[in-house]
């Protein structure tokens, strides 16, 4: 699942640029370049769940969907900030779970834990736009 792995690393670099983010706060050129990140993902995801689909492997297709979700919702609010124009803080704990999710994404081996993995980053992205 060489697919995985190219969605786990752009979700690496979407966390890893949150991580970085100079005074702890995202302007909207960063929120650009997520959304953009975002997007690219969407239709990886839909073709690795139909793929999955095809192949009767409904577990893998069922976790593919809810990362396809996921995604989707990580992305809406994403533009929504950037509708809103608004700075966005990156607190502590946030920034913990970044650093967390970036040692899990060098570790990962197994595509189940992949997945996992997957909508485990979605969701920070997520969180942090709420």
């Amino acid at each position: 699942m060489s697919n995985n792995d190219e969605i786990l690393n752009k979700l690496q670099t979407i966390v890893y640029q949150l991580q970085v983010v100079s005074s702890n706060q995202i302007d909207v050129l960063e929120l650009n370049q997520i959304e953009t990140d975002l997007e690219s993902i969407l239709p990886q995801l839909q073709f690795e769940m139909t793929d999955a689909r095809m192949d009767g492997n409904w577990a893998e297709a069922n976790e593919l969907r809810e990362a396809y979700e996921e995604c989707k919702n990580a992305l809406e609010r994403v533009r929504a900030a950037i509708i809103k124009s608004t700075i966005i803080g990156i607190n502590q704990e946030n920034l913990t779970e970044m650093r967390r999710i970036l040692d899990e994404v060098q570790t990962t081996s197994k595509t189940q834990k992949k997945l996992k993995l997957i909508v485990s980053s979605l969701r920070l992205v997520q969180k942090l736009f709420r």
